[in-house]
C-alpha cells in the first residue's frame, strides 16, 4: 500500500443522467513503475449498507472499458445494481503497456523491457490496488474480474498465483497464444504440485478467430484443464456463433452482467 502513490485523489467526478456516478483516479504503481487511470463506476442508489460485486476489469480507456462504461450512448452496457465497476486503464502507449502488463513470463523469463511483466501487475492488483479500493469501500460482496485479449489472458494468468484475489474471472477472447503459449506452461507447472484449483472461470470466444489462434488455443486450455479434475474447480466455455475478436466483447459483457444479477 506504502508504494501506491495517488497522484490526483479526485482528477473527476461525475453524475449520470440514470444516476450512476463515475470517479476517476490516476494512481503510481511502485512495483509497475508506471501510472494508471482507475475509473470507478457506483451504480444508482449506491449505499455503503448494501453488498456489490466489485468487478475489476482492464482497458477502461478502449475496447470493453468503452462500452461498460458507457462512452457512447448507442453502445453501453446495461450495469447491474449490484455492481460496482472497477476500469484499469493505461496512461501513454497502450500498444507497448499491455504486453507489458497482461502478457507472463513466469517460466521463459522473458528479459524485454516492455514486455512479459504480468507479475509485477499481479503485484499492483494484490499488493496496491485492491487495498486501495478496499479500504475506501467496504461493502464488498465478491470480487471479479473480466479481461479481453490480452486482458483475459490476464485474467487466467491469476488462477494460477499464490493468491487467488477474485471470486469469479471471465476471459473474454482470451490471447493464451501469447509469448508461445506461456500460459499452458505455467498451467503444467502448476498442476504437477496441486491438484485443487478453487476458482470459478467463464471462457468467451468467437466463433470465427479461428485465424488468430484464440479459438483453439482456448478450446485446448479448456480440455487440458477440464481433464485435471482440479477439486474446487468450476469452469465453462461459451463459443459465441458469428462473432470475431471484437464483435464478441458485446454479447460477453451482456452474459456477464447477467450472471452477476443475484
Amino acid at each position: 500500500m506504502k508504494q501506491l502513490l495517488c497522484l490526483s485523489c479526485l482528477l473527476f467526478f461525475s453524475l449520470l443522467s440514470n444516476g450512476q456516478t463515475t470517479q476517476t483516479d490516476t494512481v503510481y504503481s511502485g512495483n509497475v513503475k508506471d501510472k494508471f487511470v482507475i475509473t470507478i463506476r457506483k451504480p444508482a442508489g449506491f449505499s455503503n449498507s448494501k453488498k456489490y460485486h466489485h468487478v475489476y476489469m482492464t482497458d477502461g480507456s478502449i475496447g470493453i472499458g468503452d462500452y461498460v462504461l458507457g462512452r457512447n450512448k448507442s453502445w453501453a452496457a446495461i450495469i447491474p445494481a449490484n455492481c460496482v465497476i472497477i476500469a484499469i486503464s493505461h496512461t501513454g502507449d497502450w500498444h507497448d503497456q499491455r504486453p507489458r502488463d497482461f502478457i507472463p513470463s513466469d517460466i521463459s523469463k522473458n528479459a524485454e523491457e516492455n514486455f512479459g511483466k504480468a507479475d509485477l501487475f499481479y503485484r499492483f492488483m494484490k499488493n496496491e490496488l485492491i487495498p486501495r479500493i478496499e479500504k475506501s469501500m467496504t461493502n464488498k460482496k465478491s470480487r471479479a474480474f473480466i479481461g479481453h485479449s490480452f486482458g483475459g489472458l490476464f485474467c487466467l494468468y491469476t488462477l494460477f498465483k499464490e493468491d487467488k484475489l477474485f471470486d469469479r474471472h471471465f476471459a473474454i477472447s482470451p490471447s493464451i497464444w501469447a509469448n508461445y503459449y506461456e500460459l499452458d506452461k505455467i498451467e503444467e507447472k502448476f498442476s504437477k504440485t496441486n491438484k485443487s484449483l478453487k476458482a470459478n472461470v467463464t471462457l468467451y470466444v468467437g466463433g470465427l478467430e479461428f485465424l488468430n489462434k484464440v479459438l483453439y488455443s482456448t478450446r485446448s486450455f479448456y480440455n487440458t484443464v477440464t481433464k485435471r479434475k482440479y477439486a474446487g474447480l468450476t469452469i465453462k466455455k461459451d463459443e459465441i456463433g458469428n462473432a470475431n475478436h471484437f464483435s464478441i466483447r458485446k454479447p460477453a459483457i451482456d452474459r456477464i452482467f447477467d450472471s452477476l444479477k443475484d
